[in-house]
């Protein structure tokens, strides 16, 4: 049984320099290393309590049903999480949305990494098939990067020939909790830069031929049909943080993760998720 510990030790230290290889430094790689340490110290353990009961020697066996005990509710507790995360991925169709933010992901070497191409690719296909469809790039620098995402996002979609007046960038924020927040936000102030405009021309449209323009419906503010693009693993949390912020109705578009990076996101997800319902962000 003991050597399961030193399999997962192993496994997570060999897991954490294929990351590293292949796609740099990125956040939360510290997990695997500290996993890596508590599995073989569970191992040592194991074997302490082996050790002892050959020498047929009493032992407070309290402290290690503790432990024992602890490391199981959390892995436990990890793939439940893991089973909601991806039990929730489901993406919808809606065509024609006012508004799409596109989550932001970690950049490789300051340059798109796969999992963010696919995000864009994904919004991509839908600008073609919905032209008037207003895209949020969300994503601040994180400490490994010089650009922003959204900036480096920006580049990205206008080489591929989306119009500048479709796109809008949210360059501020860094968790999952601020893209979605900051990006709603910019939204709304969007939204009402164009009614204001709108009313604007309305009203001098009405001065010209001498009619008053206030007194006139120019129509009935609707409300906004807003859509998310982001992974697969980052949908759930996603979604549920717009419901927190007011918007319970956020039609979710996932796309597939680098295979590579999959675990590794997942689990960072996955705790994220644990932090966020602990301190009730969602």
């Amino acid at each position: 049984m003991e050597l399961i510990f030193v399999a997962i030790g192993i496994a997570s230290l060999a897991y954490d320099a294929a990351i590293l290889a292949n796609n740099g430094l990125t956040a939360f790689m510290w997990f695997w290393p500290l996993f890596a340490v508590i599995n073989f110290m569970m191992f040592s353990l194991v074997r302490y309590v082996r050790h002892k009961n050959k020498e047929k020697k009493e032992i407070n066996l309290r402290p290690f049903i503790f432990v024992f005990t602890t490391y199981g509710l959390a892995v436990s507790t990890l793939a439940v999480l893991l089973m909601i995360i991806f039990g929730n991925a489901t993406t919808l169709e809606q065509k024609n949305l006012d508004y799409v933010i596109v989550m932001g992901t970690d950049l490789q070497d300051n340059k798109i990494s796969k999992s963010l191409k696919r995000r864009l690719d994904r919004a991509l296909e839908y600008a073609k098939e919905n032209p008037h469809t207003v895209f949020v790039l969300s994503g601040g620098r994180s400490d490994y990067d010089k650009s922003t995402e959204a900036t480096v996002m920006y580049h990205y979609m206008i080489k591929a020939g989306v119009p500048e007046k479709n796109l809008l960038l949210e360059f501020y924020s860094d968790s999952t909790q601020e893209k979605v927040g900051f990006s709603l936000r910019t939204i709304k102030q969007d939204h009402e830069q164009k009614m204001l405009a709108n009313r604007v021309r309305h009203n001098n449209s009405m001065e010209r031929r001498n009619l008053p323009g206030d007194d006139i419906i120019i129509g009935v503010d609707r409300p906004l049909s807003i859509g998310i693009i982001t992974s697969e693993f980052n949908l759930y949390r996603a979604g549920e943080i717009a419901k927190k912020y007011g918007v319970p109705d956020i039609c979710p578009m996932a796309t597939k993760t680098d295979e590579l990076m999959l675990v590794h996101l997942a689990t960072r997800e996955a705790v994220s998720l644990f932090k966020d319902r602990l301190i009730g962000n969602i």
